[in-house]
């Protein structure tokens, strides 16, 4: 007895403006808004590789987003996760307190 893929609701089709990508576990479409004239959303944009040529990466900042590899350098100046720079008067650890006993030593001489 083989196991058959479950099937698109009666209609077949998603809602309007919305995810063409049918997510076989809920067994329904995603249900996420699309960019206009697009047909999927960003979650499964890589699941219209053959209407797009272009190829999705990992960002090399957070791997939990994906990036199209042909603008990496523009989103890598963008992205949220590249350390930033500190301000003018910043100074590491200056709240730390003493971390050994020869400083005390060496201040109080």
């Amino acid at each position: 007895m083989a196991a058959s893929a479950p099937t698109p609701p009666a209609t077949g089709f998603p809602a309007e403006g919305r995810c063409g990508y049918f997510v076989e576990k809920k067994k329904r479409f995603c249900r996420m808004v699309v960019a206009a004239g697009k047909r999927f959303c960003g979650e499964h944009a890589g699941a219209a590789e053959e209407e797009n040529t272009r190829k999705r990466i990992l960002c090399p900042l957070d791997p939990k987003h994906t990036v199209y590899e042909d603008q990496l350098a523009k989103h890598l100046k963008k992205c949220n996760a590249r350390e930033k720079p500190k301000p003018d008067f910043f100074i590491q650890d200056i709240n730390a307190g003493l971390t050994d006993e020869t400083e005390i030593l060496e201040q109080l001489v």
